[in-house]
């Protein structure tokens, strides 16, 4: 059956919606510590599982799901995905932390991993000529499913419970995984001469300049923005003084301006460039989380603030498959873009942890102070282009 290439790009939205709900992870915290009695610092070990396994299965796996092809892949991403869920609804109705950290933090990370890959490496075969908005479109997606799932899991919990809640996302995302998986396949080649695929060995990966470039950006850019995506509901009520349902939104909003600035940015580095896209957002979230301290007593300069870094903070995502893709090719950019996903891994334990160091406020200064870095690395990058071409 010959397929529609905007159905393909709907197919892959579809399984990033389902798994971007984990982004939507700080709604969960206060209902499993007020009714397991768990710390929220350990349930926060969950989150920073899920995408650690994310990344490595990105990373290590990403070839064998190009290989298997993005049906086969699809569906693997559904049952780790599905039993990880349900696996949790049980972990939760018996109270065993441990439990949690294997079946939201492992087995759902590696379906998180699947599910991410996927659509990407998909995607953007049908749209050659503008892989920046490809991707920017579908992995908007993935921060928009935290939109939907911040809606979501608050009246599931009222109504199910806990447990209840978990059984009933496992399922409904997972037939709507599934039949993403279904309709996912990739274009036909229409030319008869025979394209080598050209594999590098994991040490000529990492022991090349211009990627531990790339990683430090994404690590680098990562970090305070997950730190704040995994505590946004905390950090809304505790810093800024929001009600309990103003968090919630704030929460929603945080998943709109994740999504809207993966798009914008995508788009913009299909005309200004990658590099210059990167210096751009990274400069400018460096300037808002100086200014957080600031202005952390006003709750609409707190949002403004946290919405801007988030838009930054997604653009990474967006721009870095167009960045790898220009820099090492089509043939091998999927399998060096696994490998600089481990820094989304990284970044899980690093920002959250970082938050989780110190209560005050000024941490967001050495935020800024990563991002700074981060620039010094982008001039790094830039010089090792130019000598390269």
């Amino acid at each position: 059956m010959k397929k529609n290439k905007y159905l393909i790009v709907l197919a892959g939205m579809v399984m990033q919606l389902s798994i971007g709900s984990i982004y939507a992870y700080s709604k969960w915290i206060e209902p499993l510590t007020t009714a397991l009695n768990w710390d929220a610092h350990d349930t926060k070990t969950g989150f920073s599982l899920a995408i650690c396994f994310l990344g490595l299965t990105a990373a290590f796996m990403g070839k064998f799901a190009q290989k298997v092809g993005p049906t086969k892949a699809g569906i693997i991403a559904t049952l780790f995905l599905t039993i990880g869920l349900l696996g949790t609804a049980y972990a939760v109705s018996v109270g065993n932390i441990y439990l949690f950290y294997l079946t939201f933090g492992v087995l759902q990370g590696i379906g998180l991993g699947f599910g991410y890959v996927v659509p990407v490496y998909t995607v953007v075969k049908w749209f050659p000529e503008k892989p920046g908005m490809a991707s920017g479109i579908i992995i908007m997606s993935f921060a928009l499913g935290s939109l939907l799932a911040s809606f979501l899991i608050g009246p599931l919990i009222a109504s199910m419970g806990l447990s209840g809640a978990f059984e009933t996302l496992a399922v409904g995302y997972g037939i709507c995984m599934l039949l993403s998986a279904l309709y996912l396949s990739n274009p036909e080649i229409t030319s008869n001469v025979h394209h080598a695929h050209i594999d590098l060995t994991p040490k000529q990966i990492i022991t090349d300049k211009r990627f531990i470039a790339l990683w430090l950006l994404l690590f680098l850019n990562v970090c305070g923005g997950i730190a704040i995506i995994s505590k946004a509901a905390v950090l809304g009520e505790e810093v800024a003084g929001m009600s309990a349902a103003q968090a919630t939104m704030f929460v929603a909003i945080i998943g709109l301006f994740n999504g809207l600035g993966r798009l914008f940015w995508s788009s913009i580095s299909d005309k200004i460039g990658c590099w210059t896209t990167f210096m751009i957002f990274i400069g400018i979230n460096a300037l808002c989380f100086a200014l957080i301290p600031s202005f952390s007593t006003s709750t609409i300069s707190f949002q403004i603030l946290t919405y801007v870094i988030i838009a930054g903070y997604g653009a990474g995502f967006a721009t870095m498959p167009s960045f790898v893709k220009s820099i090492y090719g089509t043939e091998k950019y999927g399998q060096v873009l696994g490998y600089i996903l481990t820094a989304w891994s990284a970044a899980a334990f690093a920002g959250p942890l970082l938050l989780g160091i110190s209560t005050e406020i000024t941490i967001f200064y050495f935020f800024a102070g990563l991002l700074i870095i981060a620039l010094i690395v982008g001039i790094w990058l830039k010089g090792l282009l130019v000598k390269t071409t």
